[in-house]
């Protein structure tokens, strides 16, 4: 057999392993069911306030935060939101008066964020058809039990994926050659 042919088959046997690889299908099935349940979720929230998915989960977050406020570079990490991402959507919402900004009474260049009546009248409006639409979809069909077991494995996967990205052989070797001490 020519080498171009058998180059060819370990690249198909390769593919075809990757492609049903247990991770790669457990990532496709976790993305399909956010895409499925946070979209029903953010267009019944979209109808009942008009609010986005993003702009109900600021809304949200502030009102988690001791006094109803916090400072961007906090409601960032809360949200894990890039500064430069965050910062257009609070222009955004501070602009459709849902949200305003204070001082900070300890920083002088910081500002604390805060919902305006508006917006935290249309977090109540959200929260009354978001939490029976999720409690739908998320909760009733888990037993307690499952419940507590996914909340568990959600937690997990939270805490190890704040590690960050996996160092792969390809990239190891590729930073040793760059150091100087590669082969």
């Amino acid at each position: 057999m020519a080498p171009g042919r058998i180059r060819d088959r370990c690249v198909v046997r390769f593919k075809n392993e990757l492609l049903n690889d247990e991770a790669v299908v457990l990532y496709g099935d976790i993305l399909r069911l956010t895409d499925v349940i946070g979209g029903r979720s953010e267009r019944t929230m979209r109808e009942a306030t008009g609010l986005i998915g993003s702009e109900f989960e600021v809304l949200l977050r502030l009102a988690r935060h001791p006094q109803n406020r916090t400072t961007s570079a906090r409601l960032a990490e809360d949200l894990s939101f890039t500064s430069g991402g965050l910062t257009r959507l609070i222009a955004r919402m501070e602009e459709a008066g849902l949200l305003a900004r204070h001082p900070h009474p300890d920083d002088r260049r910081a500002a604390l964020l805060e919902a305006t009546p508006k917006g935290r009248e249309l977090l109540g409006r959200a929260l009354a058809a978001h939490v029976p639409q999720i409690t739908a979809d998320l909760l009733e069909p888990l037993t307690p039990i499952e419940r507590l077991i996914l909340r568990e494995l959600v937690n997990k996967l939270t805490a190890h994926g704040a590690r960050g990205a996996v160092q792969g052989p390809a990239r190891v070797r590729a930073a040793g050659d760059r150091a100087g001490t590669g082969p």
